[in-house]
């Protein structure tokens, strides 16, 4: 089935936006089998959307990715993916790295993930936060902003040097 291909897609493009925020690009193992499990899944032919909803998880390997809701969205007159979107409660792990954020949007064409509404990416110690986090896949490049009430906040916390 198409879908399973779409998530495994998003997850793994997740995991690896997840690694660029926080300095890291360790990719996943896309070879390993995925389970998305929720209480319902939706399939809407006519507007090319597949709609997974209820405590959305999805594993592949190390990788999780946790919502409320996951949709994709195909392109019109195409098997191809437009967007993923994951509302409510989104959460993805991997290792030590964890990103969590009221939704995140991955725009397929454009290698773009959108983590907006509160969004935090952390690894170890690290953490970096804001209303949005940005990460452009193609540029290896990620932009963090903040809203009107809010700044952005880095917390780099430096590595022990090993003593010899």
């Amino acid at each position: 089935m198409k879908v399973k291909w779409f998530l495994v897609l998003f997850v793994s493009f997740c995991w690896t936006s997840t690694g660029f925020a926080a300095g890291q690009t360790a990719a996943p193992d896309t070879t390993q089998p995925i389970e998305i499990t929720a209480q319902k899944l939706e399939l809407i032919q006519q507007q090319r959307q597949s709609i997974f909803t209820g405590d959305v998880v999805a594993t592949q390997g190390d990788m999780t990715l946790s919502a409320d809701k996951l949709t994709v969205f195909l392109l019109e007159n195409q098997d191809q993916i437009d967007r993923l979107e994951a509302v409510g409660t989104v959460k993805v792990v991997q290792l030590d790295r964890v990103a969590t954020a009221d939704r995140a949007v991955f725009y397929q064409l454009e290698e773009k993930l959108v983590l907006s509404g509160h969004a935090v990416v952390v690894q170890d110690n690290n953490k970096v936060s804001g209303e949005e986090i940005v990460i452009y896949l193609k540029e290896n490049r990620s932009v963090i902003k903040s809203s009107n009430n809010s700044r952005v906040k880095a917390v780099i916390v430096p590595v022990k040097k090993q003593e010899q």
